[in-house]
């Protein structure tokens, strides 16, 4: 885990410098210091602690906090209306996640090599046709597709989604049995899937969090 954040800070600090250099050679004019540039400072930690399941909650918090604070420095929104969402939406979501704590229970997987799926600010559209042993979809103003309708199902495994501002839809075969659970605030989750024979069938955990955001298991 510590190596895959260095991994990500290693390459937003590649970028970093590279804007910096190109601007220093006028060989490129970028900006990088934008209105609400610091916010950054807050979002992008934010989203990488997403991927320790410990750090839901205050991930979270911080990603909504630094995205408020970046559209009223965009002049998106008011400051006004920035002090008036951010302390009710801290309690409400606070409040909400010790009711469902007990919910939202992240499964340990057996592989720590299980895929990740990101859209973030994009979407991101998967189709699995071989062996799929677990993974995590993570939709945060963008999109994630995973079909799985083709894929070889063979032992239980679990996949973990969270939606903030944005939506993850799972498409499963016919041949495993599904359980889900996991909390919505201001979001939603629906459950379509129809499975087929369940004899003998391995069971999909699928462990949800949709924040301003949805969640469509098919």
């Amino acid at each position: 885990m510590k190596q895959k954040k260095s991994i990500i800070w290693g390459i937003i600090l590649v970028i970093i410098g590279v804007i910096y250099l190109l601007n220093n050679l006028d060989i490129w004019k970028i900006n990088i210091f934008f209105d609400g540039w610091w916010t950054l400072f807050i979002i992008i930690p934010s989203l990488i602690s997403l991927s320790n399941k410990n750090n839901i909650v205050s991930s979270i918090l911080g990603i909504i906090i630094g995205t408020l604070l970046l559209l009223a420095c965009r002049d998106y929104i008011a400051w006004a209306m920035v002090g008036k969402i951010f302390l009710p939406l801290i309690i409400i979501i606070l409040g909400i996640s010790l009711i469902f704590k007990s919910k939202i229970i992240f499964r340990k997987k057996d592989n720590k090599n299980d895929p990740e799926y990101f859209g973030i600010f994009a979407g991101c559209e998967e189709k699995i046709t071989d062996t799929f042993k677990g993974g995590s979809c993570i939709a945060i103003f963008g999109g994630v597709g995973l079909d799985l309708s083709e894929a070889k199902i063979t032992d239980d495994l679990t996949i973990d989604c969270i939606a903030i501002f944005g939506g993850v839809d799972i498409k499963l075969p016919k041949n495993v049995i599904l359980k889900s659970e996991g909390i919505s605030i201001f979001g939603g989750a629906t459950n379509k899937y129809i499975p087929g024979e369940k004899s003998k069938s391995p069971t999909v955990y699928i462990n949800h969090v949709s924040i301003f955001g949805g969640t469509e298991i098919k």
